[in-house]
């Protein structure tokens, strides 16, 4: 990666995947929602039939291998991958991105939405609870469910410590506001 890119620097929230296995049809696992700053690559509006719209950026997160991280973790290690390295396709649109619908200047901003989708997933677990709520096993099965779900969050949390301190030298761009942003797309 150009270690001097002038890409803008914000903070996002990163949805932190598991890669899925044959149980989950090979489809990602969502783990946890954090905090991580990025690089912004791309701003733009979608408009609705109802005349609202809505602005979304293409950003590249530095660290997301929420899986290289647990496997370091059973070898007692804390090792969070390699940065990622942005790479351009044959029309130079650069890659891996990630979209997002919000941009935040500050790390405690970021982290109040990232706790609210963490709250929202914790209290969705109840819904994968296959028994009744009068059986027995509901509160059990309610229990582990939820136990599993404070440790997959704990790990997502120490992946969220390690690459804020990773990206401690990306200094967030002042100037570069979401209502600035939407103003300027709007017109034209």
């Amino acid at each position: 990666m150009n270690k001097d890119n002038n890409f803008p620097i914000k903070y996002a929230i990163l949805e932190l995947k598991e890669k899925g296995g044959y149980i989950t049809n090979y489809k990602d696992i969502v783990r946890g929602y954090i905090v991580s700053k990025c690089w912004v690559v791309e701003s733009s509006i979608k408009y609705f039939s109802d005349g609202s719209s809505k602005l979304f950026h293409k950003v590249i997160f530095p660290y997301k291998d929420l899986d290289t991280l647990k496997t370091s973790l059973r070898n007692d290690d804390q090792y969070i991958g390699e940065r990622v390295t942005i790479n351009y396709d044959f029309n130079y649109n650069p890659y891996p991105v990630d979209v997002v619908s919000k941009l935040f200047d500050s790390y405690e901003d970021a982290k109040i939405i990232a706790e609210e989708k963490n709250q929202e997933m914790k209290n969705n677990i109840a819904s994968k609870v296959y028994f009744s709520i009068s059986d027995p096993r509901f509160k059990q099965t309610l229990s582990a469910y939820e136990h599993e779900f404070a440790e997959q969050l704990a790990i997502c949390y120490l992946f969220e410590k390690l690459s804020l301190l990773k990206t401690e030298n990306m200094t967030i761009t002042e100037g570069l506001s979401q209502n600035k942003e939407l103003q300027l797309l709007k017109k034209l």
